[in-house]
């Protein structure tokens, strides 16, 4: 499976390798490839094992692991990786622990917990983070519960 971001691409699987292993490819502008090094990449890196779904933003990257972890890297401007800072990061954070589902939009992020439960973060412009706000420049740099 791959999925495709405004300049970038995370796929699940490339050739020769098992299906559990993250790949990334394209531009890491903001560190969406997640690999530190913030250089485009024309060939696949690996950036994690071990995982069970992906999400994609314009300029950001989730992924959620099969121990139900979910990590985050790239543009942060909305605080949309949830790790409370609104600074790019060019190597995966920890967001959150016992993530069921995750999901992305151009500048935010949600994912639901095993408890049922769905969290939000990033910019809200539209109200696309389902916490009944809707306002210029209202964005979330920290996973809220909606």
């Amino acid at each position: 499976m791959s999925i495709g971001g405004q300049t970038h691409t995370l796929t699940q699987r490339a050739a020769g390798t098992p299906l559990r292993e993250l790949w990334a490819v394209g531009s890491d502008d903001f560190g969406q490839l997640g690999d530190s090094r913030l250089l485009q990449r024309i060939y696949p890196v690996q950036i994690a094992s071990g995982v069970k779904a992906v999400a994609v933003g314009s300029f950001h990257s989730l992924y959620l692991k099969t121990d139900g972890t979910l990590w985050a890297m790239g543009d942060n401007n909305a605080g949309q990786l949830g790790d409370e800072i609104d600074l790019p990061r060019s190597t995966a954070v920890l967001v959150a622990t016992g993530v069921a589902a995750v999901a992305a939009g151009d500048d935010y992020s949600l994912y639901v917990k095993f408890d049922g439960t769905l969290w939000a973060m990033g910019y809200n412009y539209y109200g696309q983070l389902g916490d009944g706000r809707r306002r210029i420049g209202v964005r979330r740099c920290k996973s809220r519960r909606v």
